[in-house]
C-alpha cells in the first residue's frame, strides 16, 4: 500500500505540474482512502496496547521463579521414582 500511495502522489504531482487539477481528484480520493485506512489500523493498534496491562518486573521475576520451582519439583519427583526402582 505504501508503494501504491507513492505512485498516487507521483501521479497527482505530475497532473498538478501540467495544470490538470481536475484529473488529480480521482487519485486524491484513492490516496485519501488509503491514508484513512492506515490511520485506522494505527489507531486500533494503539488502542489495543492501552488495553493490555503492563507487566512489571517483579511480576515477571515471580512468574519465572514459580516456573523454575515447578521444574525442580518435577525433576525431584522423577529422581525419586527412578531411585525407588
Amino acid at each position: 500500500m505504501l508503494d501504491e500511495n507513492h505512485h498516487l502522489i507521483q501521479c497527482i504531482m505530475d497532473y498538478q505540474s501540467k495544470g490538470k487539477t481536475a484529473e488529480c481528484t480521482q487519485y486524491q480520493q484513492i490516496l485519501h482512502r488509503n491514508l484513512v485506512y492506515l490511520a485506522t489500523i494505527a489507531d486500533s493498534n494503539q488502542n489495543m496496547q492501552s488495553l493490555l496491562p503492563a507487566v512489571s518486573l517483579p511480576v515477571m521475576w515471580f512468574l519465572g521463579a514459580c516456573n523454575r520451582a515447578d521444574q525442580l519439583v518435577h525433576q525431584s519427583m522423577s529422581q525419586n521414582r527412578h531411585d525407588k526402582k
